[in-house]
């Protein structure tokens, strides 16, 4: 997910996936807290780049203040609404507090270097979870945790090609956008450049096939700047094939943009291919519901269990012991990539979840 940025109340409602949907200022200094009192194993603090407004990440805040009272600590999460330097001063309030173990989804792969040699300074270990900080800085931290953002997408950019190749047929040129993130982005970059790779792939076994890629445009995870962006995109180019919206967070703003445009009828019937990433609950179920539907694949990386797995990351650390499962240097975790496809949507559908994948 991640960046900096501002949300308003306005098209929020309208566009909710049935998970958080609240709206933050940008680089304020309040923040949001969930936490636990009254365990004795100490306090573990999480900065998240966004708790309110962004429901991928409440559900990995979430999660990780449920795993980690689950097992006796005090958890307390902070929204750091997309300041790095509001980061930077949670993680110095969290040393001052006397942490075991910070958790940060961080603002920015350089932003929060300040907050980093905070905590490696008083001896608190560090697990950076979902996006990545620079190959520097994560060489100082306890654990970088992630998806394979790169290999997923490769899988969803190759069930894409796929779709489209079968809708349009050999000797075609089918016009290809992709509803990015932030803009100079490693999460960003990195769903870009597999999604590709599996696209081109594909396309590289039916040469008569030509792909012309619209110009991306950058919605922020947020559903009124996502609104606003495809707007403009659709608005030059409404001939477009297939879309490749990198997180399902704002999917009904996509949808609502295709409807607007034309290109979409009010029960959601569309000509246009749509690939998705993230594993909102609702694009599965839709998914499982229909064999035909428009989204033909989603890239799952699951928010809730890479909150478990950072806690366990920090729990270990902090008791000076390994999981064995972070290694390497950076020490790294990674979760095996994983897409959805229709024809499997079922098997990760849940109520217990706001993302598919194992909680």
């Amino acid at each position: 997910m991640s960046t900096k940025r501002t949300a308003r109340l306005a098209l929020v409602s309208a566009f909710s996936v049935g998970a958080l949907f609240l709206t933050t200022g940008c680089g304020g200094s309040a923040t949001s807290a969930t936490s636990a009192s009254g365990n004795e194993k100490g306090l573990i603090g999480i900065s998240m780049r966004f708790i309110a407004g962004n429901s991928w990440l409440s559900t990995m805040s979430e999660g990780a203040v449920k795993s980690g009272t689950s097992k006796g600590w005090t958890m307390e999460a902070v929204d750091a609404q997309g300041s790095a330097q509001t980061q930077i001063q949670q993680m110095r309030t969290f040393i001052n507090k006397g942490a075991k173990a910070i958790i940060i989804e961080p603002v920015g792969d350089r932003n929060v270097a300040g907050g980093i040699e905070a905590a490696k300074a008083a001896g608190i270990p560090v697990i950076v979870v979902n996006d990545r900080v620079s190959e520097e800085l994560a060489k100082k931290v306890t654990c970088n945790l992630h998806d394979d953002g790169e290999a997923t997408a490769a899988l969803v950019g190759e069930k894409a090609a796929a779709a489209a190749v079968a809708k349009k047929g050999e000797n075609s040129t089918i016009n290809l956008y992709i509803q990015a993130l932030f803009p100079q982005e490693l999460v960003t970059q990195s769903r870009e450049d597999g999604f590709m790779k599996g696209w081109n792939d594909y396309m590289a076994k039916h040469p008569g096939v030509k792909t012309k890629r619209i110009p991306n445009n950058y919605g922020e995870a947020l559903p009124d700047k996502t609104l606003t962006a495809m707007r403009n995109v659709l608005a030059g180019n409404p001939d477009v094939d297939v879309v490749f919206n990198q997180t399902d967070v704002v999917m009904p703003a996509v949808t609502e943009a295709l409807k607007g445009a034309g290109l979409m009828d009010q029960s959601g019937k569309t000509n246009v291919i749509i690939a998705g990433f993230d594993g909102g609950m609702d694009v599965i179920k839709a998914m499982a519901a229909n064999p035909s539907s428009n989204v033909v694949a989603d890239g799952l990386n699951q928010p809730a269990l890479q909150a478990a797995y950072a806690v366990d990351e920090a729990i270990a650390a902090v008791n000076g012991q390994s999981t064995g499962k972070c290694t390497g240097s950076p020490a790294t975790r990674i979760l095996p990539p994983l897409a959805v496809t229709p024809s499997d949507a079922g098997k990760y559908v849940t109520d217990n979840l706001a993302f598919a994948g194992a909680e």
